[in-house]
């Protein structure tokens, strides 16, 4: 049931022949007899119904949803099926009646401007529904914004995936809405926005977002059109944003993005970067993924590591506060003798320094003060 994430959006489907007519009417008979078996699966089963790439006229798929009726599956993915606006029509009326429901792919179903109110109204209603992939199936109408914006008002699902529909808000006026309707929601955890034509422009919108949204943790956005100023948008971005964990960009990464999640031009800078969010771009991450406080001291180890080579720490460590000490020292203790291979893709410095020689650098300057914070303690 995981088939949502295989890309084959401009593939064919397999052709509909009328001489197949009878074999579906045998399928949804069978069909109507599977109720029975899910009457008796266990409560922790994940029952998907599942029919991709296979073109289904609408007398054929009407002929499925009714047999489909009454049977409490928790997951429907239907993709590249061609069953126009009455079958989407009738899916609706399925969905309102399966309180059971989890998740939905439409992908390369067309939706109609019509059909996305009631789409919305299932949505927004629907007991359990968490996630939605309607990849690819709003090519050339305008209700796709509405589609997106809907869909995050919702505000209870946890994944929405609506790649390839074309989507760049700022072409039609929608940045303000978009944004405001991300940066409020409570609910969302992943988002998929690959292949939207976004620009520079949608970029600061999303941004903009990320810096009040406090849930979501997954933000696909590769093959857009960012550049760098894009990546110093979602740069600023993650200075304040503490949650998400995984950001995919295919371009538009800047300096100022990865300076976010790493600024070494100081300890206490160092320290106050992004540990948090992992980007996906190979040779070019400064976070390990799952990992904030490794990825932290590691972080402090570089700058302290990078000084020590000239011997310069001593004269910056005025500006650390002093309950900064014992995380310096524990980082250099753990990385010190890390291996130069587990570091070198992710920092320019390396462990080829004397740790003694650091810890030798912070008690000539701090030996005083770290006796007068102890007495104070």
């Amino acid at each position: 049931c995981d088939y949502d994430f295989i890309d084959d959006f401009d593939r064919e489907p397999v052709r509909y022949i009328s001489a197949l007519r009878p074999h579906w009417a045998q399928f949804a008979q069978a069909l109507d007899d599977f109720g029975l078996i899910l009457d008796v699966m266990p409560d922790d089963a994940e029952s998907c119904f599942q029919i991709s790439q296979i073109q289904l006229p609408v007398t054929v798929f009407m002929m499925i949803v009714k047999s489909l009726n009454g049977k409490l599956f928790r997951h429907y993915k239907f993709r590249n099926n061609d069953f126009g606006a009455y079958g989407i029509r009738a899916l609706i009326d399925l969905m309102d009646s399966n309180p059971e429901l989890r998740s939905l792919t439409l992908s390369s179903n067309r939706i109609d401007d019509d059909d996305v109110v009631e789409f919305l109204r299932s949505m927004a209603n629907h007991p359990s529904l968490t996630k939605v992939n309607i990849d690819c199936c709003f090519e050339g109408r305008s209700s796709k914004y509405c589609m997106l914006n809907g869909l995050i008002r919702v505000n209870t699902l946890a994944e929405i995936s609506m790649r390839n529909n074309d989507l760049s808000f700022v072409a039609c006026g929608h940045t303000q809405s978009f944004s405001d309707s991300l940066a409020s929601n409570t609910a969302l955890e992943r988002l998929d926005l690959r292949g939207n034509n976004l620009n520079d422009e949608d970029a600061a919108s999303i941004a903009t977002a990320l810096q009040t949204n406090s849930t979501l943790k997954y933000l696909q956005l590769e093959g857009n059109d960012f550049t760098e100023i894009g990546g110093e948008y979602f740069g600023a971005a993650l200075r304040t944003n503490n949650t998400l964990e995984h950001l995919f960009l295919e371009n538009g990464v800047s300096d100022a993005t990865f300076s976010a999640l790493f600024d070494d031009s100081s300890l206490n800078s160092a320290a106050d970067s992004n540990h948090i969010c992992y980007i996906d771009r190979r040779f070019y991450d400064r976070n390990e993924e799952g990992d904030p406080t490794g990825n932290r001291q590691r972080k402090i180890y570089n700058v302290l590591a990078t000084r020590n080579k000239t011997m310069s720490n001593v004269q910056h460590f005025d500006d650390i506060e002093i309950n900064l000490s014992p995380e310096m020292l524990a980082a250099v203790q753990h990385y010190a003798n890390t291996p130069v291979s587990e570091l070198q893709f992710r920092y320019l410095a390396n462990n080829e320094v004397n740790a003694l020689s650091i810890v030798y650098e912070f008690m000539r300057k701090w030996d005083k003060s770290l006796s007068q914070f102890h007495r104070e303690q």
